[in-house]
């Protein structure tokens, strides 16, 4: 938790004064020492009486924008665009309490809160499987999975496996697909030319294809990225949901750079700044 610079709106202290109120394009950034306290401080903190944290920005990515701040009676929040991922791809809520629902339990970023997760959609990885027909196509078939494991597709990582197993060529075929991998085959002919057999899910095979023809299919046939989440940090008297909807490029990383732009800060470092602001009612 960092000390905080809070975002600039001209409102009454009180918030059942003043309703519902836009608070222009700043949102509260953890970063300081906070110099003193705005109208908006207070505002924000009493959005949602009692509440322990609220939600403070780290820092934003390159091409993410702030597009709505607002503060109404029982809930604050903000959301956020990208140039990538698209218009308010990540709204971030203040609320008394939140309904988890199916979320699940994670470990917490945040010492002393609690961290729910429930993902709805998560399509950010290129799945590849490579089938060597016979055991002495094992050091090629490798060679490939690294070769693979080294490349991006469509902005998604790649992951990529080898199958061994003793099962069929034709079983192993369909097994992978059936989990939406895409499928490369290598037997004598393309140990012997340096290429790749490609079953791309749905088609025919294709062999005899240069490394970066079998890449450039599969990149072809690729969907975009996409993350789709909510996510709640649950603490005494209060929630910070995140509601996630990330697509394009970008959506790969996109937990990751969420977690370390958007933070939590305590409203206790604040009540305490009121008070010795002399602000009434923090006594």
């Amino acid at each position: 938790m960092r000390r905080l610079i809070m975002f600039v709106c001209v409102a009454s202290l009180v918030l059942s004064a003043c309703g519902e109120q836009q608070l222009g394009r700043r949102i509260v950034e953890c970063e300081g020492p906070a110099q003193s306290l705005s109208a908006s401080t207070i505002l924000t903190a009493q959005a949602v009486p009692g509440t322990e944290y609220i939600p403070c920005l780290e820092a934003l990515r390159p091409g993410w924008h702030p597009n709505h701040v607002e503060a109404k009676s029982g809930q604050a929040y903000f959301t956020i665009d990208s140039d990538r991922m698209g218009l308010e791809f990540l709204r971030v809520t203040l609320l008394p309490s939140c309904d988890v629902g199916s979320a699940v339990q994670a470990p917490s970023d945040e010492g002393g809160v609690t961290y729910w997760v429930d993902v709805i959609e998560e399509d950010t990885e290129v799945a590849i499987v490579v089938i060597p027909v016979a055991a002495r196509h094992h050091n090629y078939a490798t060679l490939v999975v690294a070769r693979l494991m080294s490349e991006s597709m469509r902005g998604r990582n790649v992951v990529a496996a080898l199958d061994e197993s003793d099962r069929g060529i034709s079983e192993k075929v369909a097994a992978a697909h059936g989990s939406g991998r895409q499928v490369i085959i290598v037997d004598d002919a393309e140990v012997d030319t340096e290429t790749v057999s490609l079953r791309l899910i749905g088609d025919d095979e294709e062999a005899g294809l240069e490394f970066e023809e079998a890449v450039e299919e599969i990149e072809d046939d690729a969907e975009e990225p996409a993350y789709e989440a909510r996510w709640f940090y649950t603490f005494d008297d209060g929630c910070v949901r995140y509601d996630i909807d990330a697509e394009g490029e970008g959506a790969q990383s996109v937990r990751r750079d969420i977690a370390q732009a958007i933070s939590l800060y305590p409203m206790a470092e604040i009540y305490e700044l009121a008070r010795d602001a002399g602000y009434k009612g923090f006594e």
